[in-house]
């Protein structure tokens, strides 16, 4: 009875949290933005992070806010796509469906809402882009949860998860501490990319289990 309640809750719970749950949040704040409703937190919480922020944490949100650009973040996974090919093509093309269309789908959804960037604080970043979802949180969130996925049947998978939820984190608390992003674009951003990628992980989970078990290409 034991091992058939884990058989059959786990995929259940793990649907909820990867799925069912950031696409609620996702499609709560989407219907918000394109209905134009303000958020009145917003602009109270991003003058707050930026006036009690430490100092030294605007270098952090510019480091991140680097560490996550296009310029940085597309070779970096182009080379580790080559590296898992030459692993495993099944591999490989996973990592490429679950990053690549968490970041493909976040470059409709800029063009369809065409949110507006914030004038709450000083930028201390540029950007020239429109606002929601936030394409640094959303790549973020999917990486992390790719890499974990892929980690998952080593030791490695907790500290991966540990890891990459700081990771996603900062880098979203950086965005709105560096005033391009509201704090309800980073919210989308994270759902967007844990959504996607977890519902990628699910759908390919036994795929992926073999490739890996196998090595075959």
């Amino acid at each position: 009875m034991l091992s058939w309640t884990r058989q059959h809750w786990r995929p259940l719970l793990a649907l909820a949290l990867l799925i069912g749950l950031p696409l609620s949040v996702l499609g709560k704040i989407a219907e918000d933005v394109h209905e134009k409703e303000a958020f009145a937190w917003e602009s109270p919480l991003m003058l707050s992070l930026r006036a009690n922020a430490p100092g030294r944490f605007a270098a952090v949100a510019r480091a991140f806010s680097t560490i996550g650009s296009a310029h940085v973040m597309l070779p970096f996974c182009a080379l580790l796509a080559a590296w898992l090919w030459f692993r495993s093509h099944s591999v490989a093309r996973y990592f490429l469906v679950s990053v690549g269309g968490a970041v493909l789908l976040n470059l409709l959804l800029k063009l369809f809402f065409g949110r507006a960037r914030p004038q709450v604080v000083p930028w201390l970043w540029q950007e020239g882009d429109t606002s929601f979802p936030s394409g640094h949180s959303s790549m973020a969130a999917a990486l992390a949860v790719t890499v974990t996925a892929l980690l998952w049947r080593t030791p490695y998978r907790w500290l991966s998860g540990v890891l990459g939820a700081t990771y996603v984190i900062v880098m979203g608390v950086s965005r709105v501490y560096l005033g391009v992003h509201y704090p309800t674009d980073v919210l989308g951003g994270w759902a967007l990319g844990v959504a996607w990628a977890g519902g990628v992980a699910m759908l390919l989970w036994q795929r992926l289990r073999e490739a890996q078990e196998s090595g075959r290409r």
